[in-house]
């Protein structure tokens, strides 16, 4: 994808990429004690009681959950397939073969992404949403979810690596969004009759979240269809809702802007 920095802000246009092979990355687990040169993992010859560390190595995304519901700040969720989960070696031998965990640094303000800016660390909220669907704003979405799965299959093959560490296979991707709306409109419940697959240039899903500090996230689906409707008619009193379940097939904007911070 792209990457553009203006104005102390920097925007990542990210191109989606669903072949048979996707990016992993490593992920460190530590806990340590306060003291010194506690994130060192060879301080004595059995530095685990001051310094716990393991490495999970190959993750790849197997499913991501993104929801904004009311009343509540925006959360995802994600489930990773990990080729494997290393120990880190515990020695005081010549030449060493410690490990410094968090990049050496004690501290939390030395870390690279640290930041003391509050607008950094302040999450989207709902109410800073908009969703579009079939070319109309909605305006009353109380519950949203998106769901993307990657549906990797695990694998193990003869002779090659050994029990200890796995392969993965992405199948198909899939997208999901669901969305709780009270009923202003029957448009939801008209294209889930017709049957067609929405893939009109102007009517592509848009999820768009902001904050006041200018920071922003914008995706958007095509090529979809309403899969499911729920219409729920209250007995007595109170509005009507829907519950409806949208299948793309495209994601074809995948945007965020945000701070960036210069390390001096």
């Amino acid at each position: 994808g792209d990457i553009v920095a203006t104005g102390g802000f920097i925007t990542y246009k990210f191109e989606e990429t669903n072949g048979s092979h996707l990016p992993s990355f490593a992920l460190e687990y530590s806990l340590t004690k306060d003291v010194a040169n506690n994130f060192q993992s060879d301080q004595d010859a059995d530095a685990e009681d001051l310094n716990f560390v393991r490495i999970a190595r190959g993750n790849r995304v197997n499913s991501l959950t993104l929801t904004a519901n009311e009343n509540e700040e925006v959360k995802m969720t994600m489930d990773l397939n990990t080729r494997a989960v290393t120990p880190i070696p515990q020695t005081l031998a010549s030449p060493s073969t410690g490990y410094e965990s968090r990049g050496g640094q004690t501290a939390n303000r030395s870390l690279f992404n640290f930041t003391a800016e509050s607008t950094h660390l302040e999450p989207f909220f709902f109410s800073d949403g908009s969703i579009s669907v079939y070319g109309q704003q909605f305006l009353k979405v109380t519950n949203f979810t998106l769901t993307i799965n990657n549906n990797l299959q695990d694998k193990r093959f003869i002779g090659i690596g050994n029990k200890s560490i796995k392969d993965a296979i992405p199948a198909q991707r899939d997208y999901e969004i669901s969305l709780t709306a009270l009923v202003t409109d029957d448009k939801l419940f008209t294209e889930l009759l017709n049957q067609d697959e929405n893939n009109a240039v102007a009517e592509s899903i848009d999820l768009v979240f902001t904050k006041d500090s200018g920071e922003s996230f914008t995706l958007a689906f095509d090529d979809y269809f309403t899969t499911a409707n729920t219409w729920t008619v209250p007995e007595d009193k109170g509005s009507i809702t829907v519950e409806a379940t949208l299948k793309p097939r495209t994601l074809t904007d995948c945007t965020t802007t945000t701070h960036w911070v210069l390390q001096g």
